[in-house]
């Protein structure tokens, strides 16, 4: 089964690109560092800029992957949300491979076992717990006002709620009522969408909404008082336009990334034998997958 796997790695968003493979059977996963197209019988790739692994090498791509050690913040536990998004989209098209279901399966296996032995602490270390590490050094005040609603706000009201005061503000007012439900031991105070007035008296901002526009340009940094107050872009693509950079207190993904390197040095070891464990689990998949065969039309789960 494995040796039927064909993995089409593009290095960068491609945009649309699962609308050209949603007859294919084919797996997509789309993030703002790169494309992943996983099948069985790709015969060529319209874009030019890829690199292509097969067999094992594709499960171990993808393994690597998952548990964060192809990101630029090591071991970031993102990914694993993304991997888990993309196969319920999958779930849902008409035509998906049971084989490539099969994989992932596994693949989710073995990469939840991973990340627990070998990548727990680093997981932790992730852009939110970054973000912690900016605000400890550098804020001027405990009010932090978390913008939007998905896991990534959630892994910071976890990785805040212990030394900040809490405020929420996303679109979705169920989304956030649910998020105060479920964290009914922090004191998290709602505040209304887009208040711009509002947001502007809190010492900390963090935002974990990536969206196609703009929503803080210069006219809100114009009142933004950088002696005073800390912003943190953790969206993807970023929904800021501005000029001002972490001298200025706002702080976007590229400065993420290199606190992240930073912090590199203290997980190399930690990384290393998450790497040995991948190739363990790879020869193992290897063994348990052992059918081969390409995938045909009468494979495909309509």
């Amino acid at each position: 089964m494995l040796n039927s796997l064909k993995l089409i790695h593009l290095h960068a968003y491609q945009g649309d690109i699962h609308k050209d493979m949603n007859t294919s059977g084919a797996f997509v996963l789309e993030t703002c560092q790169r494309t992943i197209v996983l099948s069985t019988f790709i015969e060529e790739v319209p874009q030019s800029t890829h690199d292509v692994h097969e067999g094992e090498k594709a499960y171990q791509f993808l393994l690597e992957t998952i548990c964060g050690l192809k990101s630029r913040l090591k071991g970031e536990s993102e990914i694993v949300s993304q991997f888990k998004t993309a196969y319920s989209n999958y779930l849902e098209r008409e035509y998906r491979s049971k084989v490539i279901m099969k994989v992932l399966e596994k693949l989710f296996k073995d990469a939840k076992e991973i990340r627990s032995n070998f990548l727990r602490e680093i997981g932790q270390q992730s852009y939110t717990g970054i973000a912690k590490k900016i605000l400890i050094d550098n804020s001027k005040g405990k009010k932090v006002l978390i913008l939007g609603s998905g896991k990534l706000a959630k892994d910071a009201i976890r990785n805040l709620s212990k030394k900040f005061d809490i405020y929420l503000s996303a679109r979705n007012e169920s989304k956030l009522h649910e998020i105060r439900d479920e964290f009914s031991e922090t004191n998290i105070h709602i505040i209304n969408w887009l208040q711009e007035e509002d947001y502007l008296s809190f010492d900390s901002i963090i935002n974990t909404i990536g969206a196609k526009k703009t929503l803080f340009d210069e006219k809100f940094f114009e009142r933004f008082d950088p002696s005073k107050q800390l912003f943190i872009d953790l969206g993807s693509p970023s929904i800021l336009r501005t000029t001002m950079s972490s001298k200025d207190g706002v702080y976007k993904l590229e400065d993420i990334f290199t606190h992240g390197k930073e912090l590199d040095q203290e997980k190399n070891n930690k990384i290393s034998k998450a790497h040995l464990a991948i190739e363990d689990a790879v020869n193992r998949r290897k063994t348990s997958l052992t059918h081969s065969y390409p995938i045909s039309w009468g494979e495909l789960e309509l």
